[in-house]
């Protein structure tokens, strides 16, 4: 066989054996990106490198271990023991250099905010959990232009977010602002909100409805009553009659009170439904989802007062005679 013909031959096996492993590469090595997996991955001490990519296997963060073991053996890379949030959408290189020796990885912080919290409760909550200055919170709740949606029009707000930063579970990472988490809350009401609007059944704008929500989030322990405890104010808003709230008087004091003194219900303010009519000028809470929803779809009823039992529960009245009666039954230990 002739020279030429020898070196034409080993240059086509060779090119062959590059397609071959660029092919390998672009198969095996690629990011899923289809449906990208999260996963916090441990790697225990002393794990070999098999076993790494096993684990990485199993949370679905890698789709071949036997070539992720080649490309760590190929390239060298030190694995260390530790906990790891990785991705399936990470490449195989980013993958190792998150994983080796020396890396810290930041670990997001998982939080709940109740419902019925207010913005200066979330703001000490967060403040304790060591993610935002508590002060700095609150004067970026009033002070920061979010181009949020849904603005309050009184200059009477206490604090021009609230209600609006939605109680729920959320996870950050060390670093994120005050603003960062603000938007996040704030994104997820809408998210929330927007997506039952649809079914409200009332008179009252956006802004009212959550003004309702958050009194009736405040007023009611039972989930089956907060649709008749939205039906009662609405009633009260229609005929004219003042909500006389003792959540909205709460909202101003100082300090938590079980029970209202004469003089509390009688504080100026204009969040005191007991001496203003109509809704307060803003919410005076943090309102979840189920109260939300009975302010959109309050219960059709004749009452228009209630009080609470020991229980939790309420007995609701169509008249103020039968409210007095309920209100001495109750006090005698009858209800």
């Amino acid at each position: 066989m002739r020279l030429w013909q020898k070196s034409f031959k080993y240059y086509l096996v060779v090119l062959l054996f590059l397609v071959l492993m660029v092919s390998l590469i672009y198969v095996f090595f690629k990011p899923q990106k289809e449906k990208v997996i999260e996963a916090m991955v441990e790697i225990p001490q002393n794990t070999s490198t098999k076993d790494v990519a096993m684990i990485l296997k199993k949370n679905g963060i890698i789709e071949n271990p036997y070539f992720f073991m080649f490309y760590v053996k190929l390239n060298n890379y030190k694995i260390a023991a530790g906990k790891y949030k990785l991705s399936s959408d990470m490449t195989y290189r980013e993958l190792c250099k998150a994983l080796e020796k020396g890396f810290v990885p930041k670990v997001a912080i998982k939080f709940t905010i109740p419902e019925g919290f207010t913005v200066q409760q979330i703001a000490k909550k967060l403040q304790s959990l060591g993610l935002v200055d508590e002060n700095k919170f609150l004067e970026t709740v009033n002070s920061y232009d979010f181009n949020f949606k849904y603005k309050y029009s009184s200059k009477e707000v206490k604090y021009k977010l609230e209600g609006f930063l939605f109680p729920d579970t959320y996870e950050v990472y060390p670093g994120a602002s005050e603003k960062d988490i603000i938007k996040m809350m704030l994104n997820r009401f809408l998210e929330v909100y927007e997506n039952i609007k649809i079914k409200k059944i009332t008179n009252l704008d956006d802004i009212q409805t959550v003004i309702l929500a958050s009194i009736v989030e405040k007023e009611a322990k039972k989930d089956d009553e907060r649709g008749i405890i939205a039906g009662v104010f609405l009633n009260r808003l229609q005929r004219g009659i003042k909500l006389e709230s003792c959540a909205t008087v709460e909202y101003v004091l100082p300090v938590h009170k079980e029970v209202l003194s004469l003089q509390d219900v009688r504080i100026e303010s204009p969040y005191n439904t007991y001496i203003k009519k109509g809704l307060p000028p803003s919410a005076i809470c943090s309102p979840g989802r189920k109260s939300l929803l009975a302010a959109l779809t309050p219960a059709k009823t004749d009452y228009l007062f209630f009080v609470a039992k020991k229980d939790g529960t309420h007995i609701f009245s169509k008249t103020f005679e039968d409210h007095l009666r309920a209100q001495k039954q109750i006090e005698e230990g009858k209800k």
